[in-house]
């Protein structure tokens, strides 16, 4: 056997081993939330690379309210999602990491959007607390 074939043999068997071992994941655990709102605004991409100055190119962004559990989440470029694909009230299942909130699509995929902001809804902040005894 030359060398050639060795190394096409252990690639193969890297790649094989791959994805057998990458497709044992734990199921993602998915919220209830609604679609409550958007409204459009600007912002900048790339500033600090393009020009002298780093000023950036102004865009438009549709910002989007999700109502989650315990938050309203405020999220924006939700790539296809985000194309208008869906209705004010429309109930999505979502997911959080880190600065990023996941929607997941009825096909299974999953749009990543960029939190802009939350706050807490009036109707939890309006809740007295208990009495103490």
């Amino acid at each position: 056997m030359s060398s050639v074939t060795v190394t096409r043999t252990a690639l193969l068997a890297v790649l094989l081993a791959t994805f057998v071992f990458g497709s044992d994941k734990t199921p993602r655990t998915y919220l209830k939330g609604t679609i409550t709102g958007w409204q459009n605004g600007m912002d900048l991409w790339g500033a600090g690379f393009f020009g002298t100055y780093g000023e950036g190119v102004p865009r438009e962004k549709t910002v989007f309210e999700l109502k989650g559990t315990g938050r309203i989440y405020l999220i924006d470029y939700c790539g296809a999602f985000q194309a208008g694909q869906f209705g004010i009230g429309q109930a999505v299942d979502y997911r959080l990491d880190s600065d990023r909130l996941y929607i997941r699509r009825d096909n299974g995929k999953e749009y990543k959007c960029k939190i802009e902001g939350q706050r807490v809804p009036q109707e939890a902040m309006t809740v007295a607390p208990p009495a103490k005894p």
